[in-house]
């Protein structure tokens, strides 16, 4: 009988020039090949309301520029080769920004937001 689990991986970034990762989030959005429904065809959807929208966000938001590089499927990579496991689906990826300005504040807000306790007990680090 098989069992199914859920794997989360977390990952904690900090950006350290918004504008380099805004102008290639922007590139990689522009020539990415997506629709919708109500416009089957990529360069339609980019031109609609919507798509024009995402674009904004992109452009104005790093938690939109970062997402647009963070991909699920390499995560299942993570787990190819491990006997016994058979990755099935994708269940997607969030990006959230965390409060702080320093790796420290990030990491006990991060804590906190995960419910993991002992993360805020971790030593610094030597950056």
């Amino acid at each position: 009988m098989a069992k199914f689990m859920l794997v989360k991986f977390s990952l904690m970034v900090e950006i350290t020039d918004a504008g380099a990762l805004r102008e290639a989030a922007l590139k990689k959005f522009d020539a990415f090949d997506s629709t919708s429904a109500d416009y089957p065809d990529s360069a339609d959807w980019h031109a609609s309301e919507e798509g024009q929208e995402e674009r904004r966000q992109v452009a104005t938001q790093d938690r939109d520029a970062l997402d647009q590089f963070v991909d699920p499927a390499k995560a299942c990579g993570l787990l190819d080769g491990v006997p016994g496991v058979k990755t099935l689906i994708t269940l997607g990826s969030a990006v959230g920004e965390l409060e702080g300005t320093t790796q420290r504040e990030a990491r006990d807000a991060l804590a906190k937001r995960e419910g993991i306790p002992w993360l805020a007990d971790l030593p610094e680090s030597a950056d």
